[in-house]
C-alpha cells in the first residue's frame, strides 16, 4: 500500500463538509478528506500499488500517479485532484522491524526501530511514551557503566508493546482499505455497529485502553 496527504485551499469544499470527516467506500483505493480551521482541505489517500508489488517503476510524477489511480471517486476527490500541489507527499506504507535496538551505549527509538505505520496511527504516541520511559530508565543510572544495562531493559520492557501494535495495524491493514467487495462489506458493518448503543461505549474504550498503554 502507498498513502499520500496534501492540503489545498478549496472554500467551497471546506464549507461543504465543515466539522466532518469524509472517506470513499471503495476498493483498492481510498480517499478522506477533512477542513481545516482556513480555507483549506486536507486530503489523505491510501491505495494498492500493483506496479511496485510486481517490482515494476512507477510511470509518472507523484501528482500524476494520484489523478490516474483516484480519478473517478466523485466530485469532490476529482476537484482535490485538480489542486493537487506537484509534490504531494507520496510513500509507502511500511513498518521497521529490527532485530535488536541496542548495542554498547547506542538505542534506537521511536519511529527507527519500531515504526507502526501511518495506519496503525500510534506512531507519535508510542515515540513519547517510550521517550518517559527510557528517561525514567536512565535517570537512576549513576555511571557510564550501567547505560549498556540500561538501554537493554528499556528494550526488553518496551519492545512488546511497539509489536502489539504493529500487529494491531497488520490485523486492521484489510479493513482499512478493503480488497474485495466482503471486506468492504465487513467494514460497513463494523462503521455502522459503532452507531449501536453500547457498541459506541465498547470501541471508545478500547481505543482508550490502547492509548493507555
Amino acid at each position: 500500500m502507498r498513502a499520500a496527504a496534501f492540503i489545498v485551499t478549496e472554500p467551497l469544499l471546506n464549507a461543504r463538509f465543515r466539522n466532518r470527516f469524509v472517506l470513499t467506500d471503495s476498493i483498492d483505493r481510498m480517499a478522506g478528506l477533512y477542513s481545516l480551521r482556513s480555507d483549506e482541505v486536507a486530503a489523505f489517500m491510501v491505495y494498492r500499488d500493483a506496479a511496485g508489488a510486481r517490482g515494476h517503476q512507477r510511470s509518472g510524477s507523484p501528482r500524476e500517479r494520484l489523478r490516474r489511480e483516484f480519478a473517478g471517486l466523485g466530485h469532490a476527490v476529482d476537484r482535490l485532484l485538480e489542486l493537487c500541489p506537484e509534490h504531494p507527499y507520496d510513500d509507502v506504507v511500511a513498518q521497521i522491524v529490527m532485530p535488536g535496538w541496542q548495542r554498547g551505549r547506542t538505542v534506537l527509538v521511536g519511529d527507527a526501530c519500531g515504526a507502526v505505520s501511518l495506519l496503525a496511527g500510534q506512531g507519535g504516541s508510542l515515540a513519547i511514551a517510550g521517550a518517559a520511559l527510557l528517561g525514567d530508565i536512565l535517570g537512576p543510572v549513576a555511571s557510564p557503566e550501567g547505560i549498556s544495562s540500561a538501554l537493554a531493559e528499556f528494550e526488553q520492557r518496551w519492545r512488546p508493546v511497539v509489536e502489539e501494535a504493529q500487529a494491531a495495524g497488520r490485523r486492521t491493514a484489510a479493513s482499512f482499505l478493503p480488497a474485495n467487495r466482503t471486506q468492504r462489506l465487513l467494514r460497513q458493518w463494523i462503521i455502522r455497529a459503532t452507531h449501536l448503543p453500547g457498541i459506541d461505549r465498547l470501541v471508545a474504550r478500547q481505543i482508550v485502553g490502547r492509548i493507555a498503554k
